[in-house]
């Protein structure tokens, strides 16, 4: 009787353990992670905006003598919106290496390396940056200096290893890079004059008014005025024509709308 009481009580046992594809352990791993581990805050792979600004440009100065030519721009003003984006990485400040009783670890000068989380040890912060080992990170605190324990992540915990590595040289740190790029948008306002030659002693244009954008190709129209007409203004800028033709146009500017 005796006998049969451990049988199924060995019977029952192994039903807790295993019941289909049903994992009773993976709590326990899981507290146990968390108990043992560092909450990862994640980084963003996305570059973060670090500024929008109205950005107006022309291809003119006064009193500066200018040429064009049959279908290229003779006055050119535009203002859009231009963003610029910030991204964070880090960089050695000369080559070093993590040593350990295992593989050693080496860091390039030459390499910028991602910012992939951040940990909080016993109140100190702390940047994550790849080891070259998929899942395991290396630990940059805010001076830059490396921590001598590198970790794994699991879900999102960092269980650092036993493993005690060496920083050589000693004053190997990782020193911050800002990695920055631009986006403008299509012209929202201004305009776009173009040569298009000398007909009946009329000298034309092409005129594209960015500020009746529609579909973002804008607002065409063909313009024309007399051979002597003295100052032409287009938009409160103003030039005078010094010679026309139906292939060529040289001209100065005489007044600017600012």
């Amino acid at each position: 009787m005796k006998n049969l009481s451990c049988l199924l009580a060995v019977l029952v046992l192994s039903g807790c353990i295993y019941a289909g594809d049903n994992d009773f352990f993976s709590p326990r791993k899981d507290f146990f992670t968390a108990i043992n581990g560092y909450l990862i805050e994640w980084a963003s792979s996305e570059p973060k905006l670090a500024k929008t600004e109205i950005v107006e440009e022309n291809n003119f100065k006064l009193n500066e003598s200018m040429t064009a030519f049959r279908g290229y721009t003779v006055l050119n003003s535009k203002i859009y919106h231009k963003d610029t984006y910030a991204e964070m990485l880090l960089r050695p400040n000369h080559d070093g290496v993590m040593h350990s009783v295992s593989v050693p670890m080496e860091f390039s000068a030459n390499k910028n390396y991602d910012v992939r989380g951040f940990v909080t040890i016993d109140g100190a912060d702390y940047r994550l940056i790849d080891s070259g080992l998929k899942g395991f990170y290396v630990l940059i605190d805010r001076d830059g200096a490396f921590y001598q324990k590198i970790g794994q992540a699991k879900g999102n915990y960092l269980v650092l290893l036993d493993t005690k590595y060496y920083i050589t040289p000693d004053d190997l740190r990782m020193v911050e890079v800002v990695n920055t790029n631009s986006t403008q948008t299509k012209p929202r306002k201004g305009f776009d004059l173009k040569f298009d030659g000398v007909k009946a002693n009329r000298i034309w244009f092409t005129y594209l008014d960015y500020s009746n954008d529609k579909d973002n190709k804008g607002f065409f129209e063909n313009i024309s005025f007399p051979l002597n007409a003295g100052v032409i203004e287009i938009n409160g800028i103003g030039f005078r024509v010094l010679r026309a033709d139906n292939d060529r146009l040289d001209y100065i500017i005489l007044k600017n709308k600012n």
